[in-house]
């Protein structure tokens, strides 16, 4: 029965990452890891694991897997019209000027890097990936400096154009997607005792980074205004996502190549988004509620996207 394949194989795709989350939320209602720990191994896991597992897919990268340019193109410039948007709507849908900028990050800006990256693994764990780990330097920045110039267009700061430069060129997860490219282009070949310990510790990050979200989900903090909540829950995991996927599939875009593009569009809002609107003068509650209920409703309907281009045909 083709529909029980396509059910089974987004299961698959969708449960192990949900079942990390799980031991996360349940290790810190057990007391487990506290507050202080979660982040502290997020910050190991921002600026050693994440890095190091992008540059190691990246330097491991057969030459002859072609640069998939059209995929990279696309997410880029809809990241941009995603943004453009919502700049928008913004000012036409929140009251209070402090809530805009956390309005138009929570929409427009995916857990790429912690959510996503793990999703195109398990679902294509032999194949090429590299444009997935490539997507990285496409998205990421972009979201970082769309997601900056918002938060302080509506904070009443002036736009600091060297902070926002400074942030995306010191990024850990850019330079390790650099130095990966770098060292891929130069044909360099790890020598095996270096290649095999720092592979492990790239393994790392995949398991930790998503025990780690389950880890820092607090229901407690949805509080904030429910109207905005709905809309961008539903910007975030349903209209973004049907817009980009669409268009993507239209022009022919498939495979891993889709399923990049699913992490990409389909991810829950940003864990980061959270602390950037601490920093930056945004409603810190707010970001706060929409990262839990995102992510909390992801496992819905990243599966359901999943399994709609499953059965099209289009991933898998």
């Amino acid at each position: 029965m083709p529909m029980l394949g396509d059910l089974l194989f987004s299961l698959r795709s969708v449960f192990p990452l949900l079942l990390m989350m799980l031991v996360g939320f349940a290790a810190r209602r057990l007391r487990v890891i506290g507050e202080e720990g979660v982040k502290q191994a997020n910050k190991a896991v921002f600026y050693v694991f994440l890095p190091l597992l992008l540059c190691m897919n990246i330097m491991d990268t057969s030459h002859e897997a072609a640069t998939d340019f059209l995929t990279l193109g696309y997410a880029m410039l809809m990241v941009a019209l995603i943004f453009g948007a919502m700049f928008w709507l913004a000012p036409r849908l929140c009251e209070k000027p402090e809530t805009r900028g956390v309005f138009i990050q929570g929409v427009a800006r995916s857990n790429y890097a912690i959510f996503g990256i793990p999703l195109v693994l398990v679902m294509y764990p032999n194949a090429d990936s590299s444009v997935s780990a490539l997507m990285v330097v496409a998205v990421v920045p972009l979201f970082n400096l769309f997601a900056t110039i918002a938060l302080l267009t509506y904070n009443g700061e002036r736009v600091n154009l060297w902070r926002i430069i400074r942030g995306v060129l010191l990024n850990p997860l850019i330079i390790g997607t650099l130095t990966g490219f770098a060292l891929w282009m130069l044909r360099f070949t790890m020598p095996e005792m270096l290649h095999a310990p720092l592979s492990a510790l790239g393994s790392v990050a995949t398991p930790l980074a998503l025990f780690l979200l389950g880890a820092s989900l607090d229901f407690g903090k949805i509080r904030a205004n429910r109207r905005l909540l709905t809309l961008g829950v539903l910007g975030r995991l349903v209209i973004v996502p049907l817009i980009a996927l669409s268009l993507a599939a239209a022009i022919g875009i498939r495979g891993v190549a889709l399923a990049t593009l699913i992490a990409v569009f389909a991810s829950p809002t940003a864990v980061s988004s959270y602390p950037m609107a601490q920093q930056l003068g945004g409603d810190a509650d707010y970001a706060a509620a929409q990262v839990v209920l995102t992510t909390a409703f992801s496992g819905v309907t990243v599966f359901l996207w999943i399994f709609a281009f499953k059965a099209l045909g289009m991933v898998g």
